[in-house]
């Protein structure tokens, strides 16, 4: 029995092309489970907040790409970040205008900041004070607990030695804080909310109660690295009647928006779109084309395609959005994510030695032939060959005859088989002669 009818060692190159099509079959899954959620939940704050209302908007917005978004509140804002962290809950996006602890929090990316929120801190009309050391005796409004603006408001009263058994707290909504400073039933009322919220611009336009400007802000904010020092222009709120009179010192927080790291990339682009078309306005304490940003939430994670936007102009739209329909590009978005991801892990496998796929394919049809060109020869060996195949035989001559796919082992296939048929032939010439 010559080496040629001896069993060959398995090759894993025979078996490239039905790993290839498993592959591809996987990756077609891959994509099809990740298309487009049709519907996202994103939690906000108390109603009529700027979370509830930023929140409203972007339902609204994404609804024309079809996408449905349930907007549920949260009176304890600190606890919409931990929501958005939860891999079980079905909070996709929330809100954030307070410090976080590096590496705390390990399911969310940044989706970029949107605005500042400065604390207001309104005195009852008739009430003459400047400063937080003169709130000793006072009725103090301030936000429920395990909210961004209680926790501004604490950091604040603590530098001045104000607690509860100095002044009296007294935790209010936004509504009712809003009430209850215009009718003197609470002497201070603090508001961590964006400039243009309808509450504190009615509050700030009205000129029944007085805006309160803070002293040494710098110093706080050296203290509290989150913390931004901000300035309210006098006139900002209205010219007419000259409101503020004097320019105002404020302490403020950014407010960032947040969301699961899984994230499909065709919500984020949309999401982001929206921000970015909403957000770039100037305010009474920002400039324009300040927000959105990724430059004040540092620890996060970023996302990528969010910052790409915010970074571009103002008509800037990703390529695959601006020409596809949201859906079709949603679908390429994650298929092209998926792409390069192989091309990083080929050039890090070539870069350790592993084959190219070029090397790997053309090694997968060398194999093939060899394997045709076997089952050729054991059939050669008791009968003559059709001229089926015998054509077949032909064109893998050709292939193996290129310089780069020579093979010995295939050119001692090929004599074996055509000397073979010619032993063939000339057995059956004798006998019919």
């Amino acid at each position: 029995m010559t080496d040629l009818d001896q069993d060959n060692q398995i090759n894993i190159f025979r078996f490239l092309p039905w790993i290839g099509l498993l592959f591809v079959i996987g990756m077609l899954a891959a994509v099809i489970l990740n298309i487009p959620p049709r519907s996202i939940t994103i939690e906000g704050g108390p109603k009529g907040g700027f979370f509830d209302t930023t929140a409203l908007f972007l339902k609204e917005k994404l609804k024309e790409d079809g996408i449905t978004v349930n907007v549920i509140n949260n009176e304890q804002t600190l606890k919409i970040i931990q929501n958005v962290d939860d891999t079980k809950s079905n909070v996709d996006i929330g809100f954030i205008a307070h410090e976080v602890p590096p590496n705390k929090y390990k399911n969310i990316m940044s989706l970029g900041s949107i605005t500042m929120d400065p604390l207001f801190i309104y005195l009852r009309p008739g009430l003459n004070i400047s400063s937080p050391k003169e709130f000793v005796g006072l009725r103090l409004g301030i936000s429920p607990v395990n909210t961004g603006a209680r926790i501004v408001t604490d950091a604040i009263l603590d530098l001045y030695d104000i607690d509860g058994s100095k002044a009296t707290f007294v935790p209010l909504s936004l509504m009712d804080m809003a009430a209850a400073i215009e009718k003197g039933s609470i002497d201070v009322a603090f508001f961590l909310q964006p400039t243009n919220n309808k509450v504190v611009a009615r509050l700030g336009e009205s000129g029944t109660v007085k805006l309160m400007s803070l002293d040494r802000v710098e110093a706080i904010t050296k203290k509290y690295g989150y913390l931004h020092h901000l300035t309210i222009e006098p006139g900002a709120f209205s010219l007419e009647k000259d409101l503020p009179e004097t320019s105002i010192e404020m302490l403020g927080v950014p407010v960032t928006v947040i969301a699961k790291d899984t994230m499909h990339p065709a919500i984020v682009t949309a999401v982001s779109l929206a921000l970015k078309d909403a957000f770039r306005a100037p305010t009474l304490v920002t400039k324009r084309g300040a927000f959105p940003t990724m430059d004040y939430e540092r620890d996060l994670d970023i996302d990528q395609d969010a910052e790409k936007i915010y970074k571009n102009g103002t008509g800037y739209i990703p390529p695959l959005y601006k020409v596809l329909n949201f859906w079709v590009a949603g679908v390429l978005d994650k298929i092209l994510l998926l792409l390069s991801f192989l091309l990083s892990a080929s050039i890090v496998f070539s870069f350790i030695g592993f084959p190219s796929p070029y090397h790997i394919w053309t090694n997968s049809a060398s194999e093939r032939y060899l394997v045709t060109l076997e089952s050729l020869y054991k059939k050669a060996q008791k009968q003559p060959l059709t001229d089926k195949e015998l054509e077949r035989i032909k064109k893998i001559r050709a292939y193996f005859d290129e310089g780069n796919h020579a093979s010995i082992k295939a050119t001692k296939l090929i004599t074996h088989i055509t000397s073979r048929q010619a032993e063939i032939s000339t057995s059956k010439k004798r006998k019919s002669a």
